[in-house]
């Protein structure tokens, strides 16, 4: 099933060197609202040297610390930020991991080109990823303030969660400020006007452009970039929006009616949701999920585009009705066709005590057997794709092999699974939620067996992202 995607990472990738990707030099994730900046989404974002954009405004993508990885991969040696692909790797059995995915997508002979060039040069990348700021209407259990504004007013009205000890309470604790330096409006914001700056050179080379947020339609900058696209020759770009498709119907018929009078090439669809009904309720809080299935066929059969991705991050509660929503989703396939919607599974690492790994061994053990057995008995109808399949296998055998979620998180897992509870203990008080009619009686009675402490509270920095090899 993985044989081309193996056979490929052989012959492209390893023959430059056993740690090579491709997106080290031409994929950016950048967080414009406050100067962060990673190759891809999987290492924690560092940031951006503000001084450097005056000269060179792609340095917004450019950084030192990059240039550094990148001569890593060239002399085999492995980033120790991109640790999620190793892990996949070394659980052997020829599983693919995200640098052959996100590699693949561009031609030999610009592989070539950054196979044999210097690695402190400047490169122009194919595929960015930009979020203008962290607007959000949705409060996801797993996402943080730092990347919802929602996130942000809960911490403001109800305070810092507390009796948290592992590697992953520190992200509950802070407001998110320091995500938007600059105001709302980002106001003065370097890292924005060095994007425009560069947006007519690198629009030019540019294959793919991704926006996302927060959510991207709830930006005033977001509006103001389609604009810029509209008066952009890009005959040649595609673009994609990253949006959880709960947003009010007028932006929803605008962001329609944008695909149609863009003049992309084309125009792909992103977004997010890895469980079924009352449980992905549950999860990604403040999503209502029909009104995000009809949006989700309301934008399929409206707006004039590519494809539609939902992308899946898979913590350990959405691994209770993963299998149908996978079925939900097929449903839509066989209606609409492969890519209407095409599924794409992210393994969370953060926090560890949301992480699969987490779960006591029964669980585990149960989620596994259940996502195994619909593998098996789907694995060979025609509207899964070889790289959905895949990532399916490799999810059932992270569970089985995998035994800490990254290399920073707590190694007693009795912490992790104290920090589960009490973090949802507290979730359900915030949010008007309740775990225990959400999900199975498995997962109920073993947090009926957790005794919560009261651990004494210590007030953390700032909450900024620090630079994940330092």
């Amino acid at each position: 099933m993985s044989d081309n995607l193996f056979k490929w990472r052989q012959q492209v990738l390893d023959s430059v060197s056993p740690s090579f990707c491709a997106a080290k030099w031409y994929n950016s994730s950048i967080h414009l609202g406050h100067g962060y900046t990673h190759s891809c989404h999987l290492p924690i974002p560092h940031p951006i040297d503000k001084d450097a954009l005056a000269e060179n405004p792609s340095a917004i993508h450019n950084t030192a610390h990059k240039k550094k990885q990148r001569e890593r991969m060239l002399t085999g040696e492995r980033p120790k930020e991109c640790e999620y692909c190793w892990k996949i790797e070394d659980i052997g059995r020829e599983n693919i991991s995200d640098r052959v995915y996100k590699s693949m997508i561009y031609d030999q002979n610009d592989i070539d080109k950054i196979a044999n060039a210097d690695p402190y040069a400047d490169v122009m990348p194919r595929t960015l990823e930009i979020s203008f700021d962290r607007t959000c209407n949705l409060a996801c259990s797993y996402c943080n303030s730092g990347y919802s504004t929602t996130w942000g007013n809960d911490i403001k009205k109800n305070g810092p969660y507390q009796n948290m000890e592992s590697d992953g309470a520190g992200a509950y604790r802070h407001t998110g400020k320091w995500a938007e330096p600059y105001g709302k409006f980002n106001e003065g914001n370097p890292y924005v006007k060095a994007f425009f700056e560069w947006w007519p050179e690198l629009s030019k080379e540019l294959q793919e452009i991704r926006i996302t947020g927060g959510e991207p339609a709830m930006s005033h900058q977001f509006w103001q970039f389609c604009k810029l696209v509209k008066e952009t020759s890009t005959p040649t770009l595609r673009m994609a929006v990253n949006s959880n498709l709960c947003i009010k119907k007028d932006l929803l018929d605008d962001l329609v009616k944008f695909t149609k009078e863009s003049g992309l090439q084309e125009f792909d669809l992103y977004t997010s949701c890895e469980a079924y009904g009352t449980q992905a309720e549950y999860i990604r809080d403040g999503l209502d999920y029909n009104e995000w299935r009809n949006n989700l066929i309301f934008f399929i059969e409206n707006a004039e585009l590519r494809a539609i991705t939902i992308m899946m991050t898979i913590t350990s509660l959405s691994l209770f009705s993963i299998t149908d929503f996978l079925d939900d989703m097929i449903s839509l396939k066989k209606k609409y066709g492969y890519h209407k919607p095409h599924v794409d599974l992210n393994i969370l690492r953060w926090p560890s005590f949301m992480s699969p790994l987490a779960f006591p061994d029964h669980i585990k053990q149960h989620c596994h057997d259940n996502l195994k057995e619909w593998y098996e008995k789907n694995k060979g109808i025609p509207e899964l794709g070889e790289g959905e399949l895949a990532q399916i296998k490799r999810l059932i055998d992270y569970i089985e092999v995998v035994q800490t979620p990254h290399r920073r998180a707590d190694p007693e897992k009795e912490k992790l699974q104290h920090d589960f509870k009490s973090f949802y203990q507290q979730y359900d008080k915030r949010r008007n939620q309740n775990i225990s009619t959400a999900f199975p009686s498995i997962l109920i009675d073993w947090l009926d067996s957790i005794t919560v402490k009261n651990i004494p509270y210590v007030k953390v920095g700032t909450g900024e992202i620090t630079n994940y090899d330092s």
